[in-house]
């Protein structure tokens, strides 16, 4: 895709940029939630938007990518330790290579313990080392061009990708591939932690798609905040929420049972892609300039199903915690402090439609 058209199809989204040096802040919801929201990563020069993905290396350092300033050139690949309160100086290499796509950004994710990625808009699919070096996959995939986001499947190592051939399961190992939906526009592609349903973001709303099928399960209205990025959490009362990172500044929680959406974080600049922290449960919120890091607390983790760090729970007690659930006859859903309910009957501006 030529830049030109790129910006012209993103423009509206560039609009809708804040102020340069916004901090995302989290609610009153979102304190009583228990998330934690910290900086990973500042200092970027604000441009139409900052580094999109991150991925978590084999040796747990943190890969990500270059600002697009909307001037064709070089992109810079850079590797930091998995700590927060970095700046691009603290980058432990930089390595700049020419992009090909008119768009700097890769799309990235953690899958299998592994690192792939694709320059957005028309990059073959590729996988990082620890050095930062990338080589495309070899395979049928070779093939296929990325669009815009993808997800490591934690169930099975897969990656879900958009593409312009539509929604993407592929296989790194084998470079074999499927497409699970046609649909070519979507973007910020998330997978929930059992593997059974894929949410991406199109023209303004969240699309849930079933995994093995490609069936459209429901649409979720994005009610003017313009979402993009996407996490679903695995563990802890709110398992099964989905966290949307949005255009306009915002980050919400959606519940996929009733389409409410809740604010729990304003103030920032322009979210775009969101990546999981695969070593700790925690989830990367990509804005204009910077990095956050999202944590929903103990007993959880945001976009995988586990991991060794603070706050997530190991497997068998994920199992002892489903298996309590299960024998008290609990509901899924719960009474949140604020009046947000879970029955039947709850009118929202934000409503699931069927396929």
């Amino acid at each position: 895709m030529q830049l030109k058209a790129f910006i012209g199809a993103c423009a509206a989204a560039v609009l809708l940029t804040g102020p340069a040096h916004a901090q995302l802040a989290l609610t009153p919801q979102g304190v009583t939630d228990g998330f934690t929201l910290t900086t990973f990563l500042s200092g970027y020069t604000p441009a139409q938007y900052g580094p999109l993905a991150q991925g978590i290396l084999p040796d747990g350092n943190v890969v990500t990518g270059s600002a697009f300033v909307g001037t064709p050139g070089e992109g810079t690949i850079y590797i930091f330790k998995d700590a927060d309160n970095q700046t691009l100086s603290s980058a432990l290499s930089a390595a700049t290579y020419t992009y090909t796509t008119g768009n700097p950004q890769y799309a990235t994710a953690t899958a299998g313990g592994q690192v792939y990625g694709a320059q957005a808009f028309g990059g073959v699919y590729e996988h990082f080392t620890n050095t930062g070096a990338h080589t495309a996959l070899a395979g049928p995939v070779s093939a296929a061009r990325s669009y815009l986001g993808m997800w490591g499947d934690p169930v099975n190592g897969h990656i879900i990708s958009s593409s312009y051939q539509g929604l993407l399961d592929i296989n790194p190992l084998t470079g074999t591939f499927r497409v699970i939906a046609t649909n070519p526009g979507i973007d910020g592609v998330t997978i929930s932690p059992d593997g059974k349903t894929v949410y991406a973001e199109a023209g303004g709303n969240i699309l849930a798609y079933d995994y093995a099928s490609g069936a459209l399960l429901h649409t979720y209205s994005g009610n003017g905040h313009f979402p993009d990025g996407t996490g679903v959490i695995a563990g802890g009362q709110l398992s099964g929420d989905i966290v949307v990172n949005n255009n306009d500044g915002t980050v919400g929680l959606l519940d996929p049972t009733t389409g409410v959406e809740t604010i729990i974080a304003t103030g920032g600049t322009r979210g775009d892609f969101v990546s999981p922290d695969t070593s700790n449960g925690t989830l990367f919120l990509s804005q204009n300039e910077r990095i956050d890091r999202l944590s929903c607390g103990t007993g959880c983790s945001i976009g995988s199903s586990g991991g060794g760090g603070t706050g997530v729970p190991e497997p068998a007690t994920l199992a002892l915690f489903g298996l309590g659930l299960a024998a008290l006859g609990l509901r899924r859903r719960r009474q949140r402090p604020g009046g947000r309910a879970p029955c039947a009957g709850v009118t929202s501006a934000i409503t699931p439609k069927a396929g």
